[in-house]
């Protein structure tokens, strides 16, 4: 209708000179409401029974008519507190306080205030996809803020290499689709991969590690989708339809046996899509989540997963960081780190914020990675600095914390110290670490974090700060030859495959 605005309503008139709106100053109508019922009462109690009713002295308080109190100011931490806060480090970059959400959630789990998961999700190429790096971040915030599941599984292997810690697959009859190498947007799950299949295809996961309480199976319902089951050590304990109406990314939760060693899933009727299973563990910890694809890079972020399911998926997961690990892929196109990488990186993050808007954003550098000249000479990518160069400055401008791995591994020519280390710390393609080199990697990245959170928490009053503060972590001097770090230093662990692309 003509008389109607946007919300339905008839518009206002316009009010004469000197009138001032009843809304906006004192509230007249509320005031005459509260008199009438106060002489109404004080009426009745004087005429039948002054025994009853209500005394006069208690509509004094009736009309001391006050707003509501302003809240008071958040209070600056103090001076005298900041003047000892240590320097933050420079290999760790959190200048707008991107992380302190996620330090909040931290400090809950660590003082085990309530139960409560922290959830972080890990997006990133080839390391990622063996679980190599997160698998053993995932150990150390775990053991700190304890552990509340082995996180995110694929639902097949799309490449031999893939694994996840704690979890052996075995899987046959899926067709595989990933968002690698395309450019524009698809179905996919939350780790950027979708697996049909009939009856005759299944997936079984062993649990190698600790026991597992639960299990989430992400699915695709959709008009005319089929059925699947979930065995537990062979025992049916659930089937479900993914028919609907309308095309959804949907999560069914099973609650697992105590003692499960294994878990099968099976299409029984007609197609299915699923897309990953989500193993938990309790209702307190850390959820580490390894969501990584081989060949990827920054582009499946920006341009890949189709935004309503990606923001149904990152809604029900709830994290509470993000991080977001390519840069190594770029880094055999110069053209396209020069031109276009940076408009890439700026589009990844602004669709990742719409996805995902409460959660916290660190982007991670890629790892140094070396490149042969001659027989024997090993050098630095050119791109990999500047990548790294591109990506700070796009954290800063989006307000992402930003973690530069190759600073903190020892930057120009780590490549070449890893591969003469005994054992060796890279593989022969100098860009794969070795179990051993992506334990040091982790352990880099958890001391930053931890030294962050540490910092956070003298902010906030919670810890001390030392009185004399040490000096921060220098990044690496480019131009120097900073030793690898000792392989004594590295988890021993064997685990994980490292052949393929990045």
């Amino acid at each position: 209708m003509a008389i109607s605005n946007a919300s339905g309503r008839l518009p206002l008139r316009a009010a004469p000179p000197g009138f001032r709106h009843p809304a906006r100053g004192f509230p007249f109508k509320t005031a005459l409401a509260i008199v009438v019922a106060a002489i109404a009462l004080f009426a009745w109690h004087r005429r039948f029974d002054r025994s009853r009713g209500l005394a006069p002295g208690i509509f004094a308080e009736a009309f001391h008519l006050r707003r509501p109190a302003r809240p008071a100011p958040p209070t600056p931490p103090s001076p005298a507190l900041n003047a000892n806060l240590p320097p933050p480090s420079p290999l760790l970059q959190d200048d707008t306080h991107e992380l302190d959400p996620f330090f909040a959630a931290l400090w809950k789990l660590e003082q085990r205030q309530s139960p409560g998961v922290v959830t972080i999700l890990h997006y990133g190429d080839s390391p990622t996809t063996a679980d190599l790096i997160t698998g053993d971040i995932r150990a150390q915030l775990q053991a700190r803020f304890g552990d509340a599941g082995r996180g995110y599984t694929l639902i097949a292997r799309p490449w031999a290499w893939y694994g996840h810690r704690g979890v052996e697959m075995s899987d046959h009859g899926w067709q595989i689709r990933t968002g690698v190498g395309l450019v524009r947007e698809g179905v996919y799950g939350l780790g950027g991969a979708a697996f049909e299949g009939q009856p005759g295809a299944s997936s079984k996961f062993t649990l190698t590690a600790s026991p597992q309480s639960a299990a989430e199976i992400e699915y695709l319902a959709h008009p005319g989708g089929g059925t699947f089951s979930v065995q537990a050590d062979g025992i049916p304990i659930a089937g479900q339809s993914t028919a609907a109406d309308t095309q959804a990314a949907v999560s069914l939760r099973v609650a697992l046996p105590a003692g499960t060693k294994t878990v099968t899933l099976q299409p029984t009727e007609s197609t299915v899509t699923l897309f990953g299973i989500d193993f938990r563990r309790g209702s307190t910890g850390i959820l580490y989540d390894s969501l990584g694809l081989n060949g990827a890079t920054v582009s499946v972020l920006a341009r890949v997963l189709a935004p309503d399911l990606w923001h149904e998926e990152l809604d029900h997961a709830g994290p509470a960081l993000i991080v977001v690990n390519f840069g190594s892929n770029e880094s055999s196109f110069g053209d396209f780190v020069h031109k276009q990488y940076a408009s890439e990186l700026h589009l990844a993050i602004d669709r990742l914020r719409k996805a995902a808007p409460n959660a916290s954003i660190l982007i991670m550098s890629p790892m140094d990675r070396g490149e042969r000249q001659g027989l024997d000479d090993i050098e630095t990518m050119s791109t990999i600095p500047e990548i790294v160069a591109i990506q700070r400055q796009v954290a800063a401008e989006t307000h992402c914390a930003f973690f530069d791995t190759y600073a903190a591994m020892g930057a120009r020519g780590t490549m070449a110290r890893w591969y003469a280390a005994n054992p060796r710390l890279v593989t022969a393609d100098l860009l794969h670490p070795t179990p051993q080199g992506a334990a040091i990697v982790a352990t880099l990245f958890v001391q930053q974090l931890s030294l962050r959170y540490d910092r956070w928490k003298m902010q906030q009053g919670i810890a001390l700060p030392p009185a004399a503060a040490p000096a921060a972590p220098r990044t690496a001097d480019v131009t120097a030859e900073p030793k690898a770090a000792s392989a004594a230093q590295a988890n021993g662990r064997a685990g994980g495959r490292n052949a393929g692309t990045p």
